[in-house]
């Protein structure tokens, strides 16, 4: 290991070293988060040594023992001398820079790649890329580890960058894909699939910590006013999820069928008229209603569910014509009408904020896959009255063609062959009921999906785990003196003024990493729940103190009544019989 001192050790792109000592030691600093940037700034100026020269981008910087890349060098001159403001990575963002394709990792040199390991699981390869039903064996941390970055030791020397690696604590293996991707993605699998994970580099170390392994309790104790001279809390809400539409893995299938079609001549895209589209609405009657369900624009197997945009879209589909699967999408494909009439819609909801939908199968009848636990049907329009009506060019122009020649008016039936995206299972809501209880519905905005969950108990567990059930609650210290932070470490956090104790693992760090700097240490301490909850608590208690005025020096006045009424309650009433005494 490298032993600085008040010096950097730079090594450039071809492995030479020199000591650069023209640095403002005051502001070496590092930046450090959990599972984000960990990085290293300073400014150096020009004392004409070969240590300066060698400040350019993909340089090496050696500091205390850690590893860093230079990405950025500015120039920064200062009263008349040369200088440059230089941005450094720790050396873990360089995989950034390899990829693995079939298990052979590409490290940048033809000269240094993974040899392929045949009993890889969860491969995406050429051989079975297409076949979408294959199923993925549940995996852990090392797998994925082993597959991008080789063997943890690289006792074959297959790396080039000589990364070894460990894993501590235990997962629940999960089925992951490993394909190809850059080695920095590939690895974020972890955190992604083990949502509370931590990937922690330390020079050419990777360790892969599960939560109860990473954040230890060790004794240390941060106390305002005592070792920590400011304080600032922040409570975010923007960050919370509580409810999600969850979408898992599809496959496809390839049916052969007869269908009854309830059209004349049972061809759906050639049959015109208002009796067409009529009887092609009516054979999805009691298809079951399924938020987000398949049909239309959508894709995949109708009869297996539809939600009321979807089942439109479907309808208009049968005949050629593409509007999108979602209310308020769907309203520039039509304009508003005053009196529907066959194939018109109906939509619930003001222009731009609509809601729900219905098919109009003529001026007082509508169609429509109502809501859950129910079914496609048919009601009368004054049952559930739309908000407007609207009508979409195309499908007007089918309804008034009518009829071709050839059709003799009698149902029949086609044969189809479709290969259809299939659900493994329907895509479902999940809520943190908890959570929205105590915080209110957040929504997710976008779906949560998982191309390789095919059970929905698993991607249930999967959903929740990708949930963020409370604000985040960051407080960032700034310590009395500039000792070098432990990531993970478990803190004994307390407020006195505020009557608050937590305890807080460190997530983040500011630190001056040389002897000489007068800047202090900078935490940044995250929330648990239990400490969410605590100080929301305190700061209820604080809120709701009684304020007392208390005047030891008190003697006897003459008080307005409303003087009385406004000042006296809070006014602690002297000691009788000191007054008398002194009377």
């Amino acid at each position: 290991m490298l032993m600085n001192g008040d010096k950097l050790i730079i090594e450039d792109i071809h492995g030479k070293r020199a000591a650069l000592k023209a640095v403002l030691f005051d502001q070496v600093e590092w930046t450090y988060a959990v599972n984000g940037d960990y990085t290293l700034t300073f400014t150096a100026y020009d004392d004409g040594s070969e240590a300066y020269s060698m400040l350019t981008n993909q340089s090496w910087v050696y500091d205390h023992g850690e590893i860093f890349v230079i990405k950025q060098v500015s120039d920064a001159p200062s009263q008349g001398s040369s200088a440059i403001q230089v941005t450094c990575s720790q050396i873990y963002t360089e995989l950034s820079r390899s990829k693995s394709v079939d298990g052979n990792t590409d490290w940048g040199d033809i000269g240094h790649k993974a040899s392929p390991d045949s009993n890889a699981p969860n491969q995406t390869n050429q051989d079975n890329k297409d076949d979408e039903n294959t199923s993925l064996t549940p995996i852990g941390p090392e797998q994925i580890m082993k597959y991008y970055i080789g063997d943890a030791n690289n006792t074959n020397g297959n790396n080039w960058l000589n990364f070894t690696w460990e894993i501590k604590g235990q997962f629940d293996p999960q089925p992951v894909a490993l394909d190809a991707v850059s080695l920095k993605t590939g690895i974020s699998k972890i955190t992604e699939t083990w949502t509370d994970a931590v990937i922690f580099p330390m020079a050419k170390h990777i360790t892969v910590y599960s939560h109860d392994e990473f954040y230890k309790d060790r004794g240390h104790r941060l106390d305002y006013l005592n070792n920590v001279s400011d304080i600032q809390i922040d409570i975010d809400s923007n960050s919370i999820i509580n409810e999600a539409r969850c979408v898992g893995a599809t496959y496809t299938q390839q049916d052969t069928s007869t269908t009854d079609t309830g059209l004349p001549n049972g061809t759906i895209t050639s049959g015109k008229g208002a009796q067409a589209v009529i009887n092609d609405a009516k054979k999805y009657l009691g298809v079951p209603y399924v938020y987000g369900g398949a049909g239309g624009t959508r894709g995949g197997n109708p009869w297996s569910g539809m939600d009321c945009s979807s089942f439109v879209s479907q309808v208009y589909q049968d005949f050629g014509i593409r509007v999108p699967a979602q209310t308020i999408a769907m309203e520039p494909s039509f304009h508003q009408v005053s009196t529907p009439q066959t194939g018109d819609v109906g939509f619930y909801g003001p222009h731009g904020g609509t809601h729900h939908i219905c098919l109009m199968l003529d001026a007082n009848t509508m169609i429509y896959e109502p809501e859950p636990g129910e079914s496609c049907k048919i009601e009368p329009v004054s049952y559930y009255p739309p908000s407007w009506y609207a009508r979409n060019d195309q499908m007007a122009a089918v309804v008034s063609q009518g009829a071709s020649d050839e059709d003799d008016g009698t149902d029949a039936t086609t044969t189809t062959e479709t290969d259809t995206t299939q659900y493994y299972f329907q895509p479902f809501i999940v809520k943190d009921q908890e959570s929205i209880d105590r915080w209110g519905l957040f929504f997710a905005p976008d779906d949560i999906t998982n191309d390789s969950i095919q059970d929905k108990d698993q991607m249930r567990d999967y959903a929740l785990k990708q949930f963020h059930p409370n604000p985040d609650m960051s407080i960032t210290c700034t310590m009395m003196n500039n000792e070098r932070p432990i990531p993970g470490d478990i803190v004994h956090f307390e407020i006195k003024q505020r009557n608050y104790k937590s305890k807080l693992p460190i997530v983040g760090f500011t630190w001056y990493s040389h002897r000489r700097s007068s800047n202090n240490t900078t935490i940044t301490l995250n929330s648990v729940e239990k400490s969410i909850l605590d100080y929301e608590q305190s700061f209820n208690n604080a809120a709701n103190r009684p304020t007392q005025i208390i005047n030891p020096g008190w003697s006897k006045q003459t008080w307005t009544r409303q003087e009385v009424r406004t000042f006296g309650e809070n006014i602690e009433k002297p000691n009788t019989d000191q007054d008398t005494n002194n009377s």
